[in-house]
């Protein structure tokens, strides 16, 4: 199965994402920096990147460039809080291909990871 790139530095929602990808066997690996994520993307293009929208280190515009160059084929994914309609709309604007609320994009993890 294709590795997974999380973005994000919040343990608790990380733990949720670990709980569920354990649950299928699936491999996410994460960073917390855009250098980090990049020095991810050399060592294995994941094909999916999810990232956490509200997280200061991956502000969507940048995020979307950077992970773009480093891994092209890679689908991505943010997500932010149903109310944080700024960085949902900022991240469509930078080429996320999807954009979830938090809530969402727990519900749909495993079909998600799966993908």
């Amino acid at each position: 199965m294709n590795r997974i790139l999380g973005l994000m530095h919040d343990l608790l929602f990380r733990s949720k994402v670990d709980a569920v990808s354990h649950a299928l066997g699936v491999d996410v690996v994460y960073a917390s920096s855009l250098d980090e994520a990049n020095a991810r993307c050399a060592e294995e293009p994941p094909a999916i990147i999810f990232a956490d929208l509200a997280d200061p280190q991956f502000p969507a515009l940048d995020t979307a460039g950077a992970m773009r160059a480093a891994a092209p084929g890679a689908r991505l994914i943010g997500f932010a809080s149903h109310v944080d309609l700024k960085a949902l709309r900022a991240a469509r604007d930078a080429g996320f291909e999807m954009t979830l609320s938090r809530s969402e994009f727990t519900q749909r993890l495993p079909e998600l990871l799966k993908s």
